[in-house]
């Protein structure tokens, strides 16, 4: 689909987020508990959520298959590639709005492709439904923390919950969306090169906190990488660097931020920006050997 960004459907953001804060006002709070019952069933979960309006008009075309509950909470790259390629007509101002993910993954959950009920599974061996039956059940002291916590994981996953952790938490937490934000970076990166790309993939798929930290370093926290050349320069020199060094400790995120204060240091005594891409890889590639 190719649509101007004013066009796309999405939530009111005015709506959204004031839907989001009310439920998060009381942890534990009975409308939390009717929220989380509402999330057991898929058409419960969107007569809640249809009190949300909606601006555009314009739908993005939907996941091609049908998703498992393990799939869609943490999809195989192939998975993502999928995704991608269904949406890779999406601008990146429209592709970090929570209120787009939102609305997309509303619309899978109503035309079937998932079951609102997936979102609420964490990185525990539970389900989503049986997490919800287990803090609606629970009546000890930590209960309100609990179900609050419940009703957060539904948020983030349904389009990210930027009240707590910003923008940042589209790119990571949101499923639909960290598949686009993941592959565009590989698109951009590799340029068309599949071996490359294959080796980007390795990287920001090594764990969930690994694509985070660089997401907060390259994209958030730090103006050098502002640039796309040189954030794609350094992403494929990372990335090149680990397949041919796979114990390196450059897997381990606090190496990965050194890493990334160093690529600042540099642009701080040379301006990197006007350098052509063979020469921004040379650079990056000393600094990348240099951990």
């Amino acid at each position: 689909m190719s649509a101007s960004s004013a066009s796309i459907r999405e939530l009111s953001d005015a709506d959204y987020s004031r839907f989001r804060k009310s439920l998060l006002r009381e942890k534990g709070s009975g409308r939390q508990r009717d929220f989380l019952g509402a999330v057991r069933a898929s058409n419960d979960f969107l007569d809640r959520l249809s009190v949300i309006p909606t601006v555009g008009t314009n739908n993005v075309s939907l996941a091609p298959e049908q998703m498992t509950e393990e799939e869609y909470k943490n999809p195989p790259s192939d998975t993502e590639q999928a995704l991608y390629l269904s949406w890779s007509n999406l601008t990146p101002s429209i592709a970090c709005r929570s209120t787009f993910w939102a609305q997309l993954t509303l619309e899978h959950v109503r035309n079937g492709r998932i079951e609102s009920v997936f979102l609420a599974a964490n990185g525990s061996n539970l389900s989503g439904a049986e997490r919800i039956d287990s803090v609606l059940r629970d009546t000890t002291a930590r209960a309100p923390q609990q179900v609050d916590s419940c009703v957060r994981t539904v948020l983030r996953r349904l389009g990210g919950l930027p009240e707590v952790r910003g923008n940042r938490s589209v790119y990571v937490d949101c499923p639909f969306a960290r598949a686009w934000w993941r592959e565009r970076m590989v698109e951009e990166a590799s340029n068309g090169d599949m071996h490359t790309a294959l080796l980007v993939r390795s990287v920001i798929r090594i764990h969930q906190t690994y694509w985070e930290k660089l997401i907060d370093r390259i994209v958030f926290r730090n103006s050098t990488f502002g640039s796309r050349e040189i954030r794609n320069s350094f992403v494929r020199a990372l990335a090149r660097f680990l397949h041919s060094n796979p114990k390196s400790s450059l897997k381990d995120t606090k190496n990965l931020q050194t890493l990334c204060r160093r690529a600042t240091a540099l642009q701080g005594s040379r301006e990197l920006s006007i350098l052509d891409d063979r020469e921004l890889d040379t650079l990056m590639v000393r600094i990348v050997e240099a951990m």
